[in-house]
């Protein structure tokens, strides 16, 4: 057995020595983490007689110059929190500002107490509270929710000390405060040294010159111990710096989490809970009789055109005038026995609402001649996405955005507009691709934001027999995923243009991509947003909100829609490279002057350059909707063939079966 004694060597410092495990009677190789070659050569360099050994001049210089070394490395901020001293001051009423503090505080030594009496440390933060032991597990439980499901692996030590300096860079511009005095004594001064051969891992934060936290960081994936630190220094700033104590502490947390979430992506983000209802005391409380419920109505938007009655322009999807066989283009006759002629929309539309339960008698005239008189019972009804309109022959199905019922809308409203198949009739004797019954639809996503993705793939499977319509792709396992569908074109492969613009993004993106990529629709318009990211979302024990990015979107095609887009097949915007008349004209020519343009889109993928992306959008730049954008659609339906050589430039879907995402990706 072999036994160990301590030998100490001293460092540069006097107050310090490093401490070696000698043995006593045997030599044997020891290597510890400073360097293999330094320490070897210093036990090499022992003997049996090491109790009495000083050490070398030798081996003293060459200590005291690596230590000299690595200290003097430490001298240089930078910006990574896992390596280097990342040490800003920020100074109030200069938001952004951030300067470094002087070299002679960025050492790897924890800051001392300054001799100067003003500068004494504040007092400590007492014994947390309720209210910050309930900031410390939202805390923990938003970290803990993120690690496994991030786009790109961060530590819990990385995300606390982003959020921490955008919390301390609020004080630059505080809450409530619209003129902040720019004072170099009730600045902040943030200091984090990490751990270090010399010294652990610490963390300092200076306010007017005075010591407001100073403690021992914990471990970088320590997310109890990183909570516990953040929710200490949120305690502190409430208690002892004066603009952060009108904050509440919800606040300050919101602050802290979307700091370090900004860090991460554009998209995700942390909305604190809803402040509790506050009354006046003039104020009546709510009662059954002055409470409005919004949505209670039969469900009925009204459009006035050129004849003398109001048309139906959309029906709610829980609305009893589905069953009674009204469908968009009918005309309101009267309401309640009153002619509806000479009533203003707006006043009809009020008419139309009451009271949960209450009736309205109402008369339509269908389209084919028939009247239908009869009594509507007021119920409470579903937010609308799909509004119907026409376009002479052509119907138009304008979705706003992609709610939990967008694609069974879509389905109601398809169904009013192709015959149904008869209940008796033999499904197996009836063509596989029966002849299209509409000279065209429009499919208007402009304007549209998004939403559900799943109803997105459901709204796509509306318009398609079967293939892919696109692949998420992230860290966790659960978020990689092929949608796919099996199932039947409604439209009967009637000729479809799809409109989208500047504002067109996430889940419309993804509908818009998968009909382009399977040749199904031509995409008309401007370059879209460019989201192409899935969120998750999450509730927090507080009851806020956090919704993380966790999954790249990729087309059928396998090029990727983030900070791309969709590139349209025509291209409506005046700013685009190719005016609208010389693509109408190429087109009805056999040819199509985007082609180039969309199948360098096809290859754009994650890692491709931000210059690469931006190239290929300034061909047909992001823009609003504009008049011709309804009219160029309209135009392939009239010019058959323009259609259809849009449709076959887009590249061609793969044939293959899409490869399974790399769940290690």
């Amino acid at each position: 057995m072999t036994v160990f004694r301590p030998f100490r060597f001293p460092s540069p410092s006097s107050s310090r020595f490093i401490t070696f495990m000698m043995p006593v009677r045997h030599l044997r190789p020891v290597c510890i983490v400073l360097t293999p070659l330094a320490l070897c050569g210093i036990i090499a360099a022992g003997s049996t007689a090491a109790q009495t050994m000083q050490t070398p001049p030798f081996w003293h210089k060459f200590l005291h110059r690596f230590a000299s070394k690595h200290e003097g490395a430490s001298l240089t901020p930078v910006t990574s929190t896992t390596a280097g001293s990342t040490s800003h001051t920020v100074t109030p009423g200069q938001p952004g500002t951030v300067s470094d503090i002087p070299a002679a505080q960025t050492n790897n030594q924890p800051p001392q107490p300054d001799s100067n009496p003003a500068a004494a440390p504040l007092p400590p933060v007492s014994t947390l509270s309720t209210e910050d032991k309930q900031t410390e597990l939202t805390l923990s439980t938003a970290l803990t929710f993120m690690m496994p499901r991030l786009l790109t692996p961060h530590t819990p030590q990385e995300l606390c000390l982003w959020g921490m300096q955008a919390l301390l860079e609020t004080a630059a511009s505080p809450l409530g405060q619209k003129h902040a005095t720019a004072s170099p004594q009730t600045g902040f001064t943030f200091t984090f040294h990490p751990n270090s051969l010399f010294s652990p891992a610490h963390l300092t934060v200076l306010y007017g010159g005075q010591t407001l936290l100073s403690e021992r960081a914990p471990d970088k994936d320590d997310i109890a111990g990183w909570s516990l630190l953040s929710t200490r220094l949120i305690a502190l700033l409430h208690q002892d710096v004066p603009r952060f104590q009108i904050i509440s502490n919800d606040a300050l947390l919101s602050h802290f989490i979307n700091g370090m979430l900004a860090r991460l992506d554009p998209y995700s983000r942390y909305q604190p809970p809803p402040p509790p209802p506050s009354h006046s005391d003039t104020a009546p409380p709510p009662t059954a009789q002055n409470v409005q419920i919004p949505g209670i109505s039969v469900g009925l938007t009204l459009r006035r055109t050129h004849a003398r009655f109001p048309l139906v322009a959309a029906l709610n999807l829980n609305s009893p005038l589905w069953d009674a066989g009204i469908t968009p283009g009918d005309s309101l006759i009267s309401l309640d026995d009153h002619s509806t002629r000479r009533i203003p929309l707006e006043t009809l539309q009020d008419m139309l609402a009451g009271p949960a339960g209450s009736t309205v008698r109402l008369e339509f005239r269908t389209q084919d001649g028939r009247h239908i008189v009869r009594p509507f019972i007021r119920s409470q009804m579903l937010e609308e996405s799909v509004f119907p309109d026409h376009a002479g022959p052509y119907p138009i199905l304008r979705v706003t955005h992609f709610s939990t019922h967008t694609a069974e809308e879509v389905s109601q409203y398809l169904s009013t507009l192709l015959p149904d198949t008869p209940p008796d009739a033999d499904i197996t004797h009836l063509p596989k691709t029966p002849p299209a019954t509409l000279p065209g639809l429009v499919l208007d996503l402009r304007g549209n934001h998004g939403g559900i993705l799943q109803q997105a793939v459901m709204t796509a499977a509306l318009f398609l027999d079967h293939g892919v319509i696109a692949t998420t792709e992230g860290r966790a396992p659960e978020s990689n995923h092929v949608w796919s569908i099996q199932g039947g074109d409604l439209t009967n492969n009637t000729p479809l243009a799809l409109l989208v613009d500047k504002d067109t993004g996430s889940a419309a993106e993804v509908l818009a991509a998968a009909l382009a990529d399977q040749q199904r629709a031509v995409v008309t318009g401007s370059s879209s947003f460019g989201k192409g990211m899935v969120q998750i979302s999450a509730i927090m024990p507080n009851g806020g909100h956090l919704s993380l990015t966790w999954a790249h979107i990729t087309a059928p095609q396998g090029w990727a829609i983030q900070g791309l887009g969709v590139v349209p097949q025509l291209c409506t915007t005046p700013r685009g490279q190719f005016p609208l008349r010389a693509q109408l004209t190429a087109l009805r020519d056999g040819q199509s002057l985007m082609t180039a343009t969309l199948q360098k889109s096809r290859l754009i993928h994650e890692d491709s350059p931000e210059s690469a992306r931006l190239a290929l959008r300034n061909v047909c730049p992001p823009s609003p909707p504009s008049p011709s954008d309804m009219s160029a659609a309209l135009a392939l339906f009239i010019i058959p063939h323009a259609y259809h050589t849009a449709l076959l430039q887009q590249p061609p879907p793969a044939t293959a079966d899409a490869p399974s995402p790399d769940p290690s990706h």
